[in-house]
């Protein structure tokens, strides 16, 4: 499970979880000889890998049931098992302490697979990633939330608050305010009247772990249904790897070409890619914020060294989504390298 930042839980509240995954490996998979600290994510979740004495381990998550509810990853994991989709065996679960019982799919993520490998083994990689995304587009969608105008305007809204004038502290005039919350709206909008489909929300190369010669998916607990392009983009244009932009655009082209044929889009290759580009621009508007927060407010300053990456993918994308000049050109001036010396205090 890939982690970036500890969180800055407490011994005493540590040691309580470890208790309770101890007391739920000894009734479901005793047997083990240690117990240690696997990762962590950006959420309140924690994962402790089980090792036993013949060499295999079982991994608990540990979701405490007041922050992280287990059962909408129960949920969306029994929609992904259906359709056939790669995802971690639960072997036992306990609702009530948030506990879950999965395979150990090791550490080996996209993220850190892809930087070892040869150019012709990422390129292959990214094309398998990319072609399961049909698959998982096709997931059944009944009863998930949808990626309405009010949740992508509060996800835009974090880079206002937290990066915008959190982060780089930069004041914006009433004009300029009124400007934004136009843009916003305007790009929410045309978001949520996309036809919608399953969508993880978070099919990156930190959420696919290589297993079993296949790249399993994981941190699927917020799906909702969503714009066709969004897992797509979450994927091409991730916030820790920049792809080569040559196999950018040949994924967007075959993804496109796959879609159409499997009827999830009767959308021109031009219309397309105009809608990757509006999807784009709210992912980074959000992952910006996102990011800032996760500084801020929780003391994870790791993700600050992925702003200018996350950035620069803004820009490429507001290049590509002509109507939206007005953004591009009202945060000029607000890139990563703006923010005050003190920004990691």
């Amino acid at each position: 499970m890939p982690t970036r930042d500890c969180h800055p839980m407490s011994d005493t509240v540590a040691d309580h979880r470890r208790d309770l995954a101890r007391a739920f490996l000894d009734r479901h998979a005793p047997g083990y000889g240690s117990l240690q600290a696997a990762s962590s994510d950006a959420s309140n979740r924690r994962y402790w890998r089980a090792e036993y004495p013949d060499g295999s381990t079982r991994i608990v998550m540990d979701s405490p049931p007041e922050k992280e509810p287990v059962e909408p990853f129960l949920d969306v994991h029994g929609r992904l098992e259906a359709a056939d989709l790669p995802v971690p065996q639960v072997h036992a679960r306990d609702l009530e302490h948030g506990l879950l019982l999965l395979d150990d799919l090791g550490s080996d993520t996209l993220f850190a697979w892809q930087a070892q490998a040869e150019p012709a083994e990422r390129a292959a990689a990214l094309a398998d990633c990319r072609a399961q995304l049909v698959s998982v587009a096709r997931v059944e969608t009944s009863g998930l939330p949808a990626f309405d105008t009010a949740r992508l305007t509060t996800e835009m809204q974090l880079f206002d608050e937290w990066y915008r004038a959190g982060h780089l502290a930069a004041d914006w005039s009433p004009e300029q305010q009124a400007t934004w919350q136009r843009l916003r709206d305007q790009i929410a909008e045309r978001l949520a009247a996309m036809p919608p489909v399953f969508v993880h929300r978070d099919y990156h190369s930190r959420n696919l772990m290589r297993w079993s010669n296949e790249w399993a998916i994981i941190d699927f607990q917020d799906a909702v249904t969503g714009p066709l392009p969004y897992d797509l983009v979450s994927l091409l244009r991730d916030s820790y790897i920049d792809w080569p932009s040559d196999w950018v655009e040949r994924e967007i082209d075959d993804f496109h070409e796959q879609a159409r044929e499997a009827g999830l889009t009767e959308a021109s290759r031009e219309a397309f890619v105009e809608d990757f580009a509006w999807v784009a621009v709210q992912r980074h508007l959000k992952v910006l914020g996102i990011f800032a927060r996760l500084s801020r407010r929780d003391g994870k300053h790791g993700y600050l060294d992925d702003l200018p990456l996350t950035w620069r993918h803004l820009q490429w994308a507001l290049v590509r989504a002509p109507e939206l000049a007005p953004l591009r050109e009202l945060i000029a001036d607000l890139e990563p390298e703006n923010a005050p010396e003190n920004a990691r205090d």
